[in-house]
C-alpha cells in the first residue's frame, strides 16, 4: 500500500513538471513574438508543407515597433514535424548570384532546448509534401530532413539515405546533441552527433550515403549481439556553448550564393539583435554540387526550413528579411561633417558644433516587384541634433522630412514612391548641428531598418568620436618683439589657456610655428614643474634668422583638432656689413724661373665673401694692402703683387688700393669677389727677370669700408 502511494506521488510529480515546462514554454513562445525583429509578409511567398503530419504555420507577430511582419513557427511543442517552403513563383534560382537574410529563434531552454531548425533547399519529387520517411515516430534527430536510422541491422547507409528528403542540402541549427554509442541505442535515431561536443551548426547532403557511417556495436549478455548505429558527417562546422542558439535571443542568418563558384557562404549572429547593428558573426562558405540537389539541372530549387522534435522540444520560429530574386534593396548611410566637408568614416572624428549632413542611401537594384509603402525607421546616432530633412529620389522628385515625431533620435519616414527600376534610388537627407561636450565621447553605430511587406534592408553609420570644440587662447609672455645682434638665437616665451573644467595638460597641447611663411616643424609641450601651466618656449636659432624683422607666428592646437588663435612675434637682428668668408692662407702656383718676366696665376684657394645685410642701397668698397715679399732669410722678392681689371694694372702695397664695390639689396647678399677673378684678372704675382728661386710670403690685409 505504501508502496503504491510513493508511486501515485512520483507520477503526480512528473505531471506537475511537464505542465510547468509546457508554461514556460509558451511564455517564450509569446514573448519571442513580442520581441520579434522587422521582417515582411510571407503572404504567397511561402506556405506550409502539405504532408499532414506537418506542424508548422505562419503566425502574426506582436511586437508593436514593427509593421506588416509575418513570422514562420517551424516547431513549439513535443514530437511534431514541422516544414515551411518558398511557393513555386519564389523559388531560389540557382543560375544568378542570390541573397537572402533571416532571424531565427530557437527558443530559451539552453541545454534543455531539442532539437534545432534547418535551412533547406531541394527538388524533391514531393514537393510541398517532402519529408523524412519517419513511420509511427517522429524523429527529432533528423531536425525534418535528414535520414531516419532506425534499423540497428542496416551496415551501410544507403536505405538511410533514402529515408531522407531527396536531392536537398541542408544547413542546420541543432541544438540537442545525439550521442548514443552502446548497443542498447542501436537503432533508435540518437547518434548523429557523435564527436561533436556542443550546439552547432553544419551542412551537408541528407539524401547522399556520403552523409552518414554506420558504426558497429556489440554487447556480450544477455547474449552476444551486433548492431549498427548512423553517425552524420558534419561540413562546414561551426561550434558553441548553449547560448549559442536557444538563448532566449533572436538569431541573423545571411546568405550569400555565388553562381560562378557554385558557393554559398552563411553567416549566422552578424547583427546585434537588440540594436541591428552589423557585427562579425561566424561565418564559413560551402562549395555546393547541384548534381546532388539539381540532378535535372533546372536551375532552381525550392527552399524553406524544417524542424522535427522528440520528447523534449523548443520554439523554433524565422523572420525572413529578404528573399532572393523578389525585391534585392540595399540601404547604406553617409555622414559628412559640412563645417570641415570630411566624409565621417569608422573611427574618424567629427567636431562638437560642426554642421553635418547624414544620408540614408536606398536603392532598388533588381526584383521581381517593386520596392513599394517603403518605412525607414532611423536610428540617428547620439549626439547629433537633426534640425531639417528632406527624400530625393532618382527622378530629382523631392519631399520634406516631417520631423514631428522625432523623439529620442529615432524618427519614423515613409517613402511615399515606389523604389523600381525605372525610380531606382532615394535618399533621405538629414542636416543638424553636432552636440558639444567638454569631453570625447565615443558614438556608436546606429542601426536603421527599411522595411515593405516584401523586402528589408538594414544600414549602420560609422563609430566616430565626438570631440569638443574648445576655444584656447595663446599669448606671448615675451611681448610681441625682440631686437637681437647677429648670431644670437631668439626665445619667445609663450602661454596657452584652456577652458575652465577642460582636461588638458601640456602633454596634450602640441605648438605649431612658422618663421617668415615657412613653417617649422611643430613639437608638443613639454610637462615641466607645473604639468598644468600652460606654458611653452619656442626657440629660433640664429642661423634660421635674417637681418632685419622676422616674423614669428604661433599656434597651439588640442588633442581634438581645436587651434587657438595666432600669436606674432617680432624678431628683429641688427643689420651688418662683415666679412662671411676670408681664406686663412692662400697662394700662387709654384713657378719654374726663366731669367724673363713672368706673371704668376693664384691657385685655388683663395676666398674672399662678404656679406651685406644692411639696408638695400647702402654702399660698400673693398680695398687691399699688401707687405714685400720675402723669404725666409728675409731676402725681397723681385717682383710686385698687381691688380689686374682690363687693361688696366695697380701695384698693390701698403696703401689701401679700392679694388671692389657692392650695394645692398632688398634681402641679405653674399658677394664671392674672387669669382669674377680669371687667370688674367685679380690679384696676380709679377716676377721680374732678376728674382732668385725660394719661397716667399706677405701678409695681405682685406679693409671692408661702409660709405656713404
Amino acid at each position: 500500500m505504501k508502496r503504491k502511494n510513493w508511486l501515485g506521488w512520483v507520477v503526480g510529480l512528473g505531471v506537475l513538471l511537464i505542465g510547468g515546462v509546457v508554461g514556460r514554454a509558451d511564455a517564450d513562445y509569446d514573448q519571442a513574438l513580442r520581441t520579434a525583429p522587422q521582417g515582411i509578409s510571407l503572404d504567397n511567398i511561402f506556405v506550409p508543407g502539405t504532408t499532414s503530419n506537418n506542424q508548422a504555420a505562419v503566425v502574426g507577430t506582436t511586437n508593436p515597433a514593427i509593421t506588416g511582419t509575418q513570422a514562420a513557427k517551424v516547431n513549439n511543442g513535443k514530437k511534431q514535424f514541422g516544414a515551411i517552403w518558398s511557393t513555386a513563383d519564389n523559388v531560389f534560382d540557382l543560375t544568378k548570384d542570390q541573397s537572402a537574410s533571416m532571424w531565427l529563434y530557437f527558443g530559451n531552454t539552453g541545454k534543455k532546448a531539442a532539437d534545432g531548425m534547418a535551412f533547406v533547399m531541394h527538388n524533391d519529387e514531393n514537393g510541398l509534401a517532402a519529408t523524412p520517411t519517419f513511420g509511427k515516430n517522429v524523429s527529432g534527430e533528423t531536425l525534418g530532413v535528414w535520414g531516419v536510422d532506425t534499423d540497428k541491422k542496416q551496415t551501410t547507409p544507403d536505405k538511410l539515405a533514402t529515408m531522407a528528403i531527396q536531392n536537398s542540402w541542408a544547413l542546420e541549427f541543432d541544438t540537442h546533441l545525439n550521442t548514443s554509442t552502446n548497443y542498447g541505442n542501436t537503432g533508435d535515431a540518437d547518434s548523429f552527433d557523435v564527436g561533436i561536443a556542443g550546439p552547432h551548426i553544419a551542412n551537408n547532403y541528407p539524401a547522399a550515403t556520403s552523409s552518414y557511417q554506420m558504426v558497429r556495436t556489440s554487447t556480450l549478455l544477455p547474449i552476444y549481439s551486433v548492431g549498427y548505429y548512423a553517425t552524420q558527417t558534419h561540413e562546414g562546422l561551426l561550434q558553441g556553448d548553449y547560448t549559442l542558439l536557444a538563448n532566449g535571443a533572436w538569431h541573423h542568418l545571411s546568405l550569400d550564393w555565388q553562381a560562378s563558384t557554385q558557393k554559398m557562404t552563411y553567416t549566422f549572429n552578424d547583427k546585434d539583435p537588440v540594436s541591428g547593428t552589423a557585427q562579425s558573426g561566424l561565418q564559413a562558405t560551402a562549395k555546393l554540387d547541384l548534381n546532388q540537389i539539381d540532378p535535372k539541372n533546372t536551375g532552381q530549387v525550392r527552399w524553406g526550413f524544417t524542424g522535427a522534435t522528440g520528447d523534449s522540444y523548443e520554439n523554433n520560429l524565422v523572420v525572413i528579411e529578404e528573399v532572393p530574386g523578389l525585391v534585392d534593396a540595399r540601404a547604406t548611410t553617409r555622414l559628412t561633417d559640412t563645417t570641415t566637408n570630411q566624409v565621417i568614416q569608422d573611427g574618424d572624428r567629427l567636431k562638437g558644433q560642426d554642421a553635418f549632413k547624414l544620408e540614408y542611401q536606398l536603392a532598388y537594384l533588381s526584383g521581381k516587384q517593386d520596392w513599394q509603402d517603403v518605412q525607414a525607421h532611423l536610428q540617428i546616432p547620439d549626439q547629433l541634433t537633426v534640425d531639417a530633412g528632406k527624400i530625393i529620389y532618382a527622378d530629382g522628385s523631392t519631399a520634406t522630412v516631417d520631423l514631428a515625431g522625432l523623439t529620442d533620435n529615432q524618427v519614423t519616414v515613409k517613402l511615399a514612391r515606389a523604389l523600381s527600376a525605372t525610380n531606382a534610388t532615394a535618399t533621405i537627407s538629414l542636416t543638424g548641428t553636432a552636440n558639444n561636450l567638454k569631453t570625447p565621447v565615443t558614438v556608436d553605430s546606429a542601426a536603421s531598418t527599411f522595411s515593405a511587406v516584401n523586402g528589408v534592408v538594414t544600414a549602420d553609420t560609422p563609430v566616430f568620436t565626438l570631440n569638443p570644440t574648445l576655444e584656447l587662447y595663446a599669448a606671448s609672455l615675451s611681448g610681441s618683439s625682440v631686437q637681437l645682434e647677429a648670431n644670437e638665437d631668439a626665445v619667445m616665451k609663450g602661454l596657452v589657456v584652456v577652458p575652465e573644467g577642460v582636461d588638458l595638460t601640456n602633454a596634450d597641447m602640441t605648438v605649431h610655428t612658422t618663421l617668415n611663411g615657412k613653417r617649422r616643424p611643430d613639437f608638443q609641450m613639454t610637462a615641466g614643474d607645473d604639468p598644468s601651466s600652460g606654458r611653452f618656449d619656442v626657440t629660433v636659432a640664429a642661423a634660421d634668422l635674417q637681418s632685419g624683422q622676422n616674423t614669428l607666428i604661433t599656434t597651439v592646437s588640442d588633442p581634438y583638432g581645436n587651434v587657438s588663435n595666432e600669436v606674432k612675434f617680432t624678431i628683429t637682428v641688427s643689420r651688418q656689413l662683415v666679412f662671411q668668408t676670408v681664406a686663412d692662407r692662400s697662394s700662387f702656383e709654384e713657378t719654374t724661373l726663366t731669367g724673363a718676366y713672368q706673371r704668376v696665376k693664384r691657385t685655388l684657394d683663395w676666398q674672399v665673401e662678404i656679406l651685406d645685410t644692411r639696408e638695400a642701397g647702402a654702399k660698400w668698397t673693398l680695398q687691399v694692402t699688401s707687405t714685400p715679399f720675402i723669404n725666409q732669410d728675409g731676402q725681397p722678392l723681385a717682383g710686385t703683387l698687381s691688380y689686374h681689371e682690363g687693361t688696366d694694372r695697380t701695384p698693390i702695397g701698403t696703401t689701401p688700393i679700392t679694388i671692389s664695390r657692392g650695394e645692398a639689396q632688398d634681402a641679405d647678399v653674399v658677394t664671392n669677389v674672387v669669382d669674377d677673378w680669371d687667370d688674367e684678372s685679380g690679384l696676380l704675382l709679377e716676377v721680374n727677370s732678376s728674382a732668385l728661386a725660394s719661397e716667399y710670403s706677405s701678409t695681405v690685409t682685406w679693409l671692408l669700408n661702409d660709405v656713404p
